[in-house]
């Protein structure tokens, strides 16, 4: 960890944020308008606000949703494509539309990155097969699903601020992704929204789009909440528990003016949200009604899953009254004659076409994931010794149930405290810390000659990967293996190629403020330097990343270089052979921030432009 900066008094006061920020109104911050966009595996949501909203510590939240009954704070991620090439999603469709597209965002990754129960499960099979019949990509489907989303948020800002208003803010997006996403899934995310307009060009300027890792767009949205004083060294430990993904992440607070957070160990994900406990569930239904199951139509079905269990049992479930029946109904077309409706031979029992779970019952569905969630946090608290967990706050949409509070408190007795995100609400956390971020990496990056400085960041992450390059140099017997050995007849000795200097390893502190950067050069003879220059960015997940270029080590990337024009200002350089030849000494800077990673070059103490350097990314 950093060395801890003392400040002058023992807690935050929320208060001073708001009038601090407000002195850097009248810059070109208030020319911004930031768009937190939280895109979920079974819900998303999206928050926004001016810098005069954020001023004043108002975060604003889409609530309406087409076709919803009533306001809410996220919609189902779903779609379907009409035969008439038109589009529903969210709300618009219904549970049992054959076409009913879900859990799409999971198809963006790799086979090899899905644990086997989920490439099983009835959900994700299904909407491959869809895509398969549609003949598109996760790409195309999650473009077209946030160009849905985009059209009709930017609809309800102008309504509440006046297209006027809104076409005179440049935009700044803050697009949420798991912790566990590896970079090929970020870049497919960045693309998708490309596609779906959120950065095409408008007349107020260049649409600014980042990224936040979801867990962190939750800690800062926790620890913003004004009920909470915040004491240096105390260490808080947020549980984004989604519907797809739980992500958990520690930080330590360190100074206080400004707040400083430190991640406090690498953080852990787990693919165990409530979508699996929605599984569980139903083949629990499945099970207990045998053949009569079968007869259910897709909205009976439906009726059970998403209104009686999904927006209800689920929500409210406790073990505070073991004696408490939870009822379900069962449509009357799972059932042939009424005889069938009753069935007292078993438990749960089924009474006139209502199955009569107890408590036990329906714990079944939670075990499995609740036992992945406690090890995930077990885990995390050991990573994060030696600095004592101050409280475990839960956030999402599982995060906000009663039973999972019951279940973390009930295992850890009290140490650490065990708390529901309150202010924020546990479902719109992450949109709220999205649009935080955005801010604050506005503040902190300092785009617009700002002299502030944001009164909340996080200033050092733990690295959850390595990160680095391969290069050769000189040969040493019994360093190098003798297979990377080669003459070098421009250096004029023996050379050890695939070695790798690594930026960053798994496991490091990373000052987010303070970029990594190493000296290299490359020797052009003749008319080689035409083509430019191009280096593999790498990186291995091993826990003891090796020394040499080896089948552990993947491909993140490749930066290319077009450097003719810097010629003229290269070292001459004659080799052992005579031949005369241009050395070019330069410098490859990484400057880690959040859920992405920026290279840059340097020659001659100028950072190469975009226009001659590109970062291409698997």
């Amino acid at each position: 960890m950093p060395k801890k900066r003392h400040a002058n008094h023992d807690s935050w006061d929320p208060k001073a944020v708001t009038k601090k920020f407000k002195a850097t109104r009248g810059t070109e911050l208030d020319e911004v308008l930031v768009i937190g966009i939280d895109f979920g595996t079974t819900y998303s949501g999206v928050g926004w606000a001016t810098a005069e909203d954020f001023g004043n510590d108002q975060i604003n939240f889409i609530t309406n949703w087409p076709d919803a009954d009533l306001e809410e704070v996220k919609v189902p991620t779903t779609l379907v494509y009409k035969p008439d090439g038109t589009q529903s999603w969210g709300y618009q469709v219904p549970f049992e539309d054959k076409d009913r597209l879900s859990w799409f965002k999971l198809l963006l990754l790799r086979d090899e990155d899905v644990p086997r129960e989920i490439k099983e499960s009835e959900p994700l099979q299904r909407a491959r097969q869809l895509l398969d019949k549609l003949g598109k990509t996760p790409v195309e489907v999650i473009a077209d699903y946030l160009r849905n989303l985009w059209g009709h948020t930017l609809e309800i800002i102008a309504k509440a601020r006046s297209s006027t208003l809104v076409d005179a803010l440049k935009f700044h997006v803050v697009l949420t992704v798991p912790a566990s996403w590896k970079n090929y899934a970020r870049r497919a995310m960045k693309d998708a929204a490309k596609r779906a307009g959120i950065t095409s060009d408008r007349p107020a300027g260049e649409t600014v789009l980042s990224f936040a890792m979801e867990p962190e767009a939750a800690t800062l949205a926790t620890i913003w909440e004004k009920e909470r004083h915040l004491k240096a060294d105390d260490v808080y430990m947020i549980c984004d528990a989604g519907g797809g993904t739980v992500d958990i992440i520690t930080y330590k607070v360190g100074n206080l003016d400004p707040i400083e957070l430190h991640e406090a160990a690498g953080g852990e994900a787990g693919i165990c949200g409530g979508m699996f406990i929605d599984e569980k569930f139903r083949l629990i239904c499945k099970a207990r009604l045998g053949r009569h199951w079968f007869n259910l139509t897709l909205k009976g079905i439906g009726e059970i899953m998403h209104s009686q269990w999904e927006h209800g049992t689920k929500t409210i479930f406790s073990l505070k009254n073991d004696k408490k029946k939870y009822i379900i109904s069962v449509p009357a077309e799972a059932f042939a004659t009424k005889n069938d409706m009753n069935d007292q031979s078993r438990e749960p029992k089924i009474i006139d076409g209502r199955i009569y779970f107890s408590v036990s019952d329906i714990q079944k569905a939670f075990d499995e994931s609740f036992a992945k969630i406690g090890d995930l946090v077990s885990r995390q608290i050991s990573k994060s010794a030696p600095y004592p967990v101050t409280a475990i706050i839960l956030v999402g949409g599982l995060g906000s149930s009663p039973y999972l509070y019951e279940y973390l408190s009930k295992k850890y007795k009290g140490k650490p405290e065990v708390l529901q995100a309150g202010g924020t609400k546990p479902r719109s956390a992450i949109c709220r810390g999205a649009v935080y971020k955005g801010f604050m990496d506005r503040l902190n990056g300092n785009p617009n000659g700002l002299s502030a400085r944001a009164h909340m960041s996080v200033v050092s992450t733990i690295a959850r990967l390595s990160l680095g390059v391969d290069y050769s140099e000189r040969f040493i017997e019994g360093v190098h293996r003798n297979e990377d050995k080669y003459w070098g007849r421009l250096e004029g000795k023996w050379m050890a190629r695939r070695q790798m200097l690594w930026y960053l390893k798994k496991g490091d502190v990373v000052m987010t403020a303070e970029p990594v950067k190493h000296n290299f050069y490359h020797i052009f003879e003749k008319d080689s330097h035409k083509k430019g220059m191009a280096m593999d960015l790498l990186q291995c997940e091993l826990d003891n990343p090796p020394k040499r270029r080896d089948s552990s080590v993947t491909t993140m990337g490749q930066m290319s270089c077009q450097i003719s024009h810097l010629v003229k200002d290269f070292d001459l350089y004659i080799a052992p052979t005579d031949e005369k030849c241009k050395r070019m000494n330069y410098e490859v800077e990484m400057v880690p921030s959040g859920a992405s990673t920026v290279f840059a070059v340097y020659f001659k103490g100028k950072q190469l432009g975009t226009h001659e350097c590109q970062l291409d990314l698997t």
